[in-house]
């Protein structure tokens, strides 16, 4: 195919538009994106911001830009010759050297894509060829969840991509989301990215303060509590919020948020900054020793992310005079101050370096091609992770995730880690070039994207009762199940207080009698109505811990005389609880796979052993 792309003449680009046209008004017309922006914008800070999205771990979109300005004549525009060797030498074509009689340069505008329907999206690349007969035309489909047209601004990309699939609320509530956006160089992922950034800083405290209103009001509805406590101001900030942002440069790792004062600059005039380890600590995480900033607003915000960007490495290369020559990764850290115990939320946007041929990069010093050569190791490794964590949807199969194989995929293990409790939904957006002498790379591109795109798990049968399994549990178990959680939790903090007031009576002489293990006590929550008829186990996992609080509040019991932290810290423990029983099911039923795997395969080569 490049062979063929090669040999592409200035003067088939008249009659490879005539067939893309020809092609396209034989198409159906596109029948557009199924929701509207208001719906969605609305979702943000509406009274349902706290309620699940459903949707899918991976959601793949393609997004193609218009052709800019000046862009045949810095990149496209060619010479119609006979073979490549005389376009690239003028005076092939002239008398005596003169350029006077040299043929007219072509700049014809040919789509390299397609986008035949928004959502679900699907893209077609219209790939070049050549015979002896002339050029040929190939068209190839690729699918989607949805698809951006080059008519398509920011704005749209980041309400049908972020807002669409709850990134901040997920995030807010103690999950982990994250925005990929990928492609070639010079396709405008960076210029989506950037965008993305400081819209998210701008609706980050906004939807803050929609989830704090929504708890406080369930507080101010069954505690009684003060009328400030649901009127908004500063009660409804309970997040404290920190920003790292990393820059992964081939092997080596730097902070953008690092001070640039009294720093070394090379010869080109990057700044040399001190390289980051990146290990994996006691815990099982990866945490860089970064500069972590704290801010207050979104101006604060946007603001360190613009001070970020302005040292990021980039590089000239033969499709782009401002190529990313690094992945930079923006992470937003989020905790709730009302569950001071509950995990933190992450928000993390990743601008991946741009993919490169060889002939984009030919011109690269040795230094510049090793780096080149990491950052398409680390991108293929990511492929390789995104993929095995789409098929993860299939629970009953056993999918290994390889992500501890790069840099890049370590610190992005709150995605890939298949024994996190978080919840986590990952966005991903491929660019593609809108030009045809580009379609071989948009090829790739899609290629590389599609496979993400999954289909949400199919309904399957009731599966066999396993009282250690919180997914085969009916209602009336989950509802024991809960009993019995905030029965014990209610009991310790029995005990608790009893012996508070057994101190206090010895200070004044007295004794008090002991608790009765066997006396009843009352719970904090209506259980009946915290899990409806036809509510189980799984539907309490699928929740968030802000979620999951929220209904406890809500379902409190008025007989019990409690504060709203006391409420807050037992739900938070009985979600955690649950959480945990849920990880150690799926756990033991990979383990039971690959056991099993393990046995068909030495059986097989060893034959079964003697009974």
């Amino acid at each position: 195919m490049a062979a063929s792309i090669a040999a592409l003449k200035a003067s088939s680009l008249p009659d490879l538009q005539a067939k893309v046209v020809g092609w396209r008004q034989k198409q159906q017309p596109d029948p557009g994106f199924k929701t509207s922006l208001t719906d969605i914008s609305n979702q943000l800070t509406s009274g349902n911001v706290l309620d699940e999205v459903e949707g899918k771990d991976v959601y793949v979109a393609f997004r193609t830009r218009p052709p800019l300005e000046n862009e045949f004549q810095a990149n496209f525009a060619t010479l119609e010759s006979e073979d490549e060797e005389n376009a690239e030498d003028p005076t092939r074509w002239s008398d005596k050297g003169s350029e006077s009689h040299a043929p007219e340069k072509f700049t014809i505008f040919c789509p390299g894509v397609t986008l035949t329907s928004s959502e679900p999206g699907e893209f077609v690349a219209h790939v070049p060829g050549w015979k002896w007969s002339g050029a040929t035309l190939m068209h190839k489909q690729f699918a989607s969840d949805i698809a951006f047209g080059a008519d398509a601004d920011n704005e749209e990309v980041y309400q049908r991509t972020v807002v669409a699939n709850g990134l901040l609320p997920l995030a807010l509530s103690g999950g982990t989301a994250c925005i990929l956006a990928y492609g070639q160089t010079g396709t405008g992922k960076t210029y989506t990215m950037e965008a993305l950034e400081h819209r998210v800083a701008r609706d980050l405290f906004a939807v803050g303060d929609a989830v704090g209103r929504r708890l406080h009001e369930a507080e101010k509805k069954t505690f009684e509590t003060d009328a400030n406590m649901a009127d908004g101001s500063e009660n409804d900030n309970i997040f404290e919020y920190n920003v790292t942002f990393l820059e992964l440069l081939g092997k080596r790792a730097v902070d953008l948020l690092e001070p640039v004062e009294g720093l070394p600059v090379d010869a080109q005039g990057n700044i040399l900054r001190s390289e980051v380890p990146i290990k994996e600590n006691k815990a099982g995480d990866f945490n860089p020793p970064l500069i972590t900033n704290a801010f207050r607003s979104s101006e604060e915000l946007e603001a360190l992310i613009a001070r970020a960007l302005a040292y990021r490495r980039t590089s000239a290369t033969a499709r782009n005079a401002t190529s990313s020559r690094s992945h930079a990764i923006l992470t937003i850290r989020i905790k709730n101050k009302l569950l001071p115990y509950a995990d933190e939320g992450r928000l993390i946007l990743v601008d991946l370096a741009g993919s490169e041929r060889y002939e984009d990069s030919k011109m690269h010093d040795k230094q510049r091609m090793d780096e080149s050569r990491e950052n398409n190791k680390s991108l293929m490794n990511l492929k390789d992770s995104v993929r095995a964590k789409a098929r993860m949807a299939d629970e009953e199969g056993f999918v290994h995730i390889p992500w501890r194989l790069n840099k890049l995929t370590m610190l992005l293990k709150p995605i890939f880690d298949v024994e996190s409790r978080r919840a986590t939904k990952t966005v991903i957006i491929a660019h593609v070039s809108p030009h045809i002498q580009d379609s071989v790379h948009s090829v790739n591109t899609l290629s590389y994207a599609a496979p993400f795109k999954t289909s949400p798990p199919k309904p399957r049968g009731p599966a066999p009762y396993d009282p250690a399994d919180p997914r085969t549990w009916n209602t009336a178990r989950t509802r024991q199940w809960l009993t019995d959680e905030f029965t014990v939790r209610a009991r310790t903090r029995q005990i608790a207080a009893h012996k508070v007031k057994e101190k206090a009576a010895e200070r004044r002489g007295k004794k008090l009698r002991p608790i009765d293990p066997n006396s009843p006590v009352q719970l904090l929550v209506d259980v009946d109505k915290l899990c409806p008829e036809g509510m189980t186990a799984v539907h309490f996992g699928r929740m968030y811990t802000t979620q999951f609080v929220h209904r406890c509040l809500e379902e409190r019991n008025s007989g019990a005389e409690i504060t709203p932290d006391v409420v807050r810290n037992m739900a938070a423990e009985v979600i955690g609880s649950l959480s945990y029983l849920l990880l150690r099911a799926k756990t033991r039923t990979r383990n039971e796979i690959m056991k099993s795997r393990k046995a068909l395969a030495l059986d097989a080569v060893y034959g079964a052993e003697p009974t």
